[in-house]
């Protein structure tokens, strides 16, 4: 029996059914920060109407960057890894106080955190000390399962481990940021987690699975994800980062970029998954890549001729339209296929999927259009996110403290 299988019986039948699978704990906790994040940032917005704030300690487009960066992605990918990751490299997953305490320390750091906004720079440090010790102990559980495999493909595993290690690396830059003050650290911090760290976890996620699923589900199709596709976007998204703290033009790398995630998304057939609702939110969420690069392309000719435009839409095309888009698709299809329910699409989820890429859509458009309209659609956007993660939530919750619903361990 296999390592990876020997855990499963061991552990899938703990009386305590949020403790039966690796995933339930984080994905309740990446819910609860999400939701916690969003409705923080609805009321900032709603603040700056009355010319208030109600993040004194720190600036609030800081605190929005970090939040939005370190606060929701990293506790479901906890989940994704300490389940998938396991599999994949057919080894032990961390016991049950392992996957426990990473993300319970990790939400715990985000709450103290937050309420340091308003408290002072001592909770802001002890919630980022709280949260340094739960990513830390993700990243050592994640290499302990990678070091410990003997699979024979590995590579996917040492690319999320390393870009782990770059996202904490950020996290140092943000100690800095907070002890110092300095926006430079700011910056580094900014970028280290996202082209160095985020970007990076999600292209490798997406070149694993996203083939995989096409070939399970499109009549004909054979996986394509050679190696050489893998390293150019890991390689784009690096450089884009290093040119972007060099402050050097980008734009020649977004629009290689663009183009290579153009045809990336075509030759994993993004129309034909459209006849397969929870295929086609995968391949829809990462159609967003080219249109971002192609934003960023575009701002970075017209910046060389002295026009400033576009503001943060390039940007908030990754975040929200790629980033958020493709966390609800895949959060969604683990939720299901591993609480035993059927993997399709209720008219529900696919309602609140295709709601989110119209919130997407209008956070994007904000930067293309007059700065007077940007504080309402600010609101709007931020608000329809809190209302349509409160339904998506209430629709998996019980997945992740009920037993499976056919009766099997896990």
């Amino acid at each position: 029996m296999s390592n990876y299988r020997g855990f499963a019986m061991e552990y899938a039948t703990h009386p305590f059914a949020l403790l039966r699978a690796p995933h339930r704990i984080a994905f309740l906790a990446g819910l609860v920060a999400a939701l916690m994040l969003m409705a923080g940032w609805s009321a900032e917005l709603i603040a700056r109407h009355t010319g208030t704030t109600l993040t004194p300690a720190i600036p609030s487009l800081f605190a929005h960057g970090f939040l939005m960066l370190y606060g929701i992605f990293p506790l479901f990918m906890c989940g994704f890894l300490f389940t998938a990751g396991p599999k994949w490299l057919d080894a032990a997953p961390p016991p049950p106080w392992a996957y426990l305490g990473v993300p319970v320390a990790m939400l715990g750091g985000l709450l103290v955190w937050t309420v340091g906004l308003s408290l002072g720079p001592l909770w802001l440090r002890c919630g980022l000390a709280l949260y340094s010790i739960g990513f830390t102990g993700l990243i050592a559980s994640f290499v302990r399962c990678l070091l410990s495999s003997q699979a024979a493909e590995r590579r996917h595993a040492f690319v999320v481990a390393a870009a782990f290690l770059l996202g904490l690396a950020g996290l140092g830059a943000a100690w800095i940021w907070l002890l110092d003050n300095d926006y430079r650290a700011w910056t580094l911090m900014r970028d280290l987690a996202l082209w160095g760290f985020l970007l990076p976890v999600f292209l490798t996620i997406c070149h694993r699975m996203l083939p995989f699923f096409s070939a399970n589900v499109i009549a004909g199709y054979r996986p394509w994800r050679p190696w050489t596709l893998l390293y150019a976007m890991l390689g784009g998204s690096l450089a884009h980062g290093i040119a972007s703290q060099l402050q050097i033009p980008l734009w020649p790398i977004d629009a290689a970029l663009a183009l290579l995630l153009g045809y990336t998304s075509w030759r994993w057939r993004l129309v034909a998954s459209l006849n397969v609702k929870l295929l086609a939110m995968l391949h829809l969420a990462f159609a967003w890549l080219p249109i971002a690069f192609a934003l960023y392309t575009l701002q970075g000719l017209l910046a060389g001729q002295g026009i400033d435009t576009f503001g943060y839409a390039p940007l908030h095309a990754i975040t929200v339209g790629f980033f958020l888009t493709m966390l609800i698709a895949f959060v969604s299809r683990v939720s299901l296929g591993h609480s035993g329910r059927p993997l399709v699409v209720s008219p529900l989820l696919w309602r609140l999927y295709l709601t989110t890429q119209v919130l997407a859509a209008l956070r994007v458009a904000t930067g293309l259009i007059p700065a007077v309209w940007h504080p309402p659609l600010y609101l709007l956007v931020a608000i329809g996110w809190l209302l349509v993660l409160a339904a998506w939530g209430r629709g998996l919750l019980s997945s992740y403290w009920r037993p499976r619903a056919d009766g099997r361990p896990g």
